[in-house]
């Protein structure tokens, strides 16, 4: 007897399928070092800029604790569909991991790159969720800016450093805020 054929998925599926986040449908980490890597090495190239956004939602495990992993998921399910929204064309949006996601912003400097973080962070702040029993539900977000180029910003790796710290500090400032 011939073993049952499997149908093969078609090679755009498959590509979808490794770069994607299944939860969120923004990029993966894995694709998004690919992306930002691109950029960096564009960036260096056209003597440009590319501004890197590390989102955190605030107080997450509150939102899994009181709520549950359900509503959890479907908080970063709206986050990541209201980063998809501000984003343009151009721009990354990808889920780093957790409750952290990126957003990366070619030929994009500072100015314009807190002007674009702050505005996700109101549309975080003010997106309409549910809790458990149907309950409303408010979120924030942290979000720590850096830049390439930069002093001491060489690498993909150096980039993120610069953006973790500056997300350290606004979550020591009090969360809900930009820094860079």
């Amino acid at each position: 007897e011939c073993p049952a054929v499997r149908p093969r998925l078609p090679a755009v599926r498959l590509a979808a399928l490794a770069t994607t986040d299944p939860l969120t449908l923004v990029l993966n980490r894995r694709a998004l070092i690919d992306r930002l890597t691109t950029e960096i090495d564009r960036a260096r190239r056209y003597d440009s800029v590319v501004s890197l956004l590390m989102i955190d939602i605030d107080h997450f495990k509150l939102v899994n604790d009181t709520h549950g992993h359900l509503v959890g998921d479907e908080v970063l399910r709206e986050v990541g569909a209201i980063l998809q929204h501000e984003a343009r064309t151009v721009d990354i949006v990808a889920r780093y991991g957790g409750e952290e996601f990126v957003v990366v912003l070619p030929e994009t400097g500072q100015e314009g790159a807190v002007t674009v973080a702050e505005r996700i962070r109101e549309r975080i702040a003010s997106a309409q969720l549910c809790g458990s029993n149907g309950t409303p539900l408010t979120v924030t977000a942290s979000i720590g800016v850096a830049l390439f180029p930069a002093p001491y910003v060489e690498s993909t790796e150096d980039l993120f450093a610069r953006a973790d710290e500056a997300l350290y500090r606004a979550k020591a400032d009090g969360r809900d805020r930009v820094h860079v």
